[in-house]
């Protein structure tokens, strides 16, 4: 993944410099990963909207560069969510860090990016329990720092870095919410 991140990572670095809403490497890949647990009906241009925070020209050259990273990251996403042995990893620690480089934001950045493109599809199944599910996410993004709510869970270290820690385990859940088969499931229902 080292190879993959150092291409992503060259390829969206100029583009970061012209505008600092461009999702990084981490961002990138909670991007992905919203969109691997509940896809979203997107275009190429439409995508790279949301990746680049804006509307962006790419050279035909950089166009499939970024094509061939994005298919093989979501693979990669993919494939952790079905793998029963290694799991589903982050790109980065599940913990948030004291400085502004925090890869952790960045990538719960990038996932509610992508959440917010298809919000309503969800929270189809039900409402309640995906809210919660998604909390250590929004809670670890930074975007809803300015919400009360969000403010007293900041203040607690100990609740903070628990959720945080949670972040692998909460999008496995979601991940078999949305794209389990029924049997699967109910059994997993029978667990909780």
């Amino acid at each position: 993944m080292s190879n993959t991140r150092a291409s992503v990572t060259a390829l969206l670095r100029p583009f970061a410099e012209q505008n600092d809403g461009t999702l990084d490497y981490h961002g990138l890949h909670g991007f992905l990963t919203a969109l691997t647990i509940r896809p979203a009906e997107l275009t190429e241009q439409e995508r790279n909207e949301h990746i680049f925070d804006g509307a962006v020209t790419l050279p035909d050259a950089t166009a499939r560069e970024l094509n061939q990273l994005i298919a093989h990251m979501q693979s990669t996403i993919d494939r952790g969510f079905n793998d029963e042995d290694e799991g589903f990893t982050l790109s980065c620690e599940a913990e948030l860090e004291d400085h502004d480089d925090d890869a952790l934001a960045s990538w719960c950045t990038g996932f509610m990016v992508a959440h917010f493109i298809n919000e309503q599809d969800w929270f189809v199944a039900d409402e309640q329990e995906v809210c919660e599910l998604l909390l250590p996410v929004m809670l670890a993004s930074g975007l809803f720092d300015d919400e009360p709510e969000f403010q007293e869970m900041l203040k607690d270290d100990r609740l903070t870095e628990d959720m945080c820690s949670q972040i692998p385990e909460v999008l496995m859940e979601l991940y078999l919410m949305f794209n389990a088969p029924e049997e699967k499931k109910s059994s997993l229902g029978k667990r909780r």
